[in-house]
């Protein structure tokens, strides 16, 4: 099959030049990894082969200004809110070993969050936090579900902004706000949605953001970010040190812990340059189409997807009904795991790539997808 007319053209190149997976596969599982552009591969070649040569004319410039300026531009924040970390999990440490919890402290979660964000506060019951951890019925929680169980005595309110195994999208903007007028951080994990659609912390008001490069931002493994805005700053204190943390020229021991302002004083050691070369380069391909473009093309997908899952017999759609709640994650199942996995297991044969999840299956489209790959999907579907 070839590109479908409605993929806008600057995507459908670059589905053709920066992704050989798309001639082989029909590849419909972001949300598990994204697949390296070619351009990303180069600059790692790049990076690693400058790194023969350290300290010399020969090595390259440290990415790391120009991936702040892209993934600053990418979420609403300035180049300067960020700390690199070695992945989402690393982040949401960050912040709920780094909040002064005091006896009567509690922290709201909602139930069944991916194990990166649920572990690292269910963590905190060992220092006497109440973790309250909020039921829901069907997608996923409301704001009203979740700030139901905040009262004065709240400290934070960890989530995703969309939920993995159902594709969910929160309410961020009405958490956001109820969070700041009480006085609680809003605490979210974005790694499944930086990259596929617009995200605006500070419109949210979120607090703290933790991502990763290997989903939505298509950069690998090894390197993600923890956004932290100015005025959480002074409420999430550093909790392991490095040089990097502390204001001076870094060279000798000066016997104070002068931390460097904003985010920079929760960095620990040295930088995964490769990692940086990765994201800059993905990032770079991000914004030469669009994000507005990008999410865009994907919801259509997503979109075309549920259409065609929702009135087919023996099908349940596991994602929300309500668009608004929606995102490029749609999940469905067949009624029991044993016939969603040997769905799988026959989609995988004909070379389509999804992934099994423990609601159904999850399918993922990122804008190297096309309408095509969502047919040839429903075609191979049991009827």
């Amino acid at each position: 099959m070839t590109t479908a007319p409605s993929t806008p053209p600057a995507i459908a190149a670059a589905r053709e030049e920066e992704f050989p997976i798309c001639r082989e596969y029909t590849y419909l599982n972001t949300a598990a990894a994204g697949p390296i552009p070619r351009r990303t591969v180069r600059a790692i070649a790049a990076a690693a082969e400058a790194a023969q040569y350290p300290n010399t004319p020969r090595a390259l410039p440290s990415p790391e200004p120009l991936v702040r300026e892209r993934l600053a531009r990418l979420i609403g924040a300035d180049p300067g809110d960020f700390v690199f970390t070695g992945n989402t999990t690393h982040g949401m440490n960050i912040c709920a070993q780094g909040i002064a919890w005091r006896p009567g402290d509690n922290v709201v979660v909602p139930e069944r969050e991916f194990p990166s964000l649920a572990y690292a506060w269910f963590h905190l019951r060992e220092r006497g936090v109440e973790v309250r951890f909020v039921p829901f019925a069907g997608a996923g929680p409301t704001a009203d579900a979740i700030l139901a169980r905040v009262d004065r005595r709240t400290r934070a309110v960890a989530c995703s902004a969309i939920t993995w195994d159902t594709g969910w999208r929160a309410d961020l903007d009405t958490l956001g706000a109820a969070c700041a007028a009480r006085g609680v951080l809003l605490i979210v994990d974005g790694i499944q949605a930086v990259g596929a659609r617009r995200l605006d912390v500070r419109a949210a008001r979120i607090g703290a953001l933790a991502l990763h490069g290997y989903k939505w931002l298509l950069a690998g493994f090894g390197l993600g970010a923890l956004y932290v805005a100015p005025e959480a700053v002074g409420r999430i204190a550093p909790t392991f040190i490095g040089e990097q943390a502390i204001d001076g020229d870094g060279d000798a021991f000066g016997g104070r812990l002068d931390w460097k302002p904003g985010p920079a004083r929760y960095a620990a050691g040295g930088l995964n340059r490769t990692g940086l070369a990765a994201l800059a380069a993905s990032l770079g391909l991000i914004e030469e189409l669009g994000l507005d473009a990008i999410a865009a093309h994907t919801a259509a997908l997503a979109e075309r997807l549920y259409a065609g899952l929702r009135d087919r017999p023996g099908v349940r759609v596991v994602s929300a009904a309500d668009p608004a709640r929606r995102s490029a994650i749609v999940v469905f199942t067949l009624g029991d795991r044993a016939r969603d996995a040997a769905l799988v297991a026959e989609l995988e044969r004909r070379g389509i790539i999804v992934a099994l999840r423990p609601l159904g299956v999850r399918v993922s489209p990122h804008f190297y997808n096309t309408e095509d790959d969502i047919a040839r999907l429903l075609d191979a579907m049991p009827r």
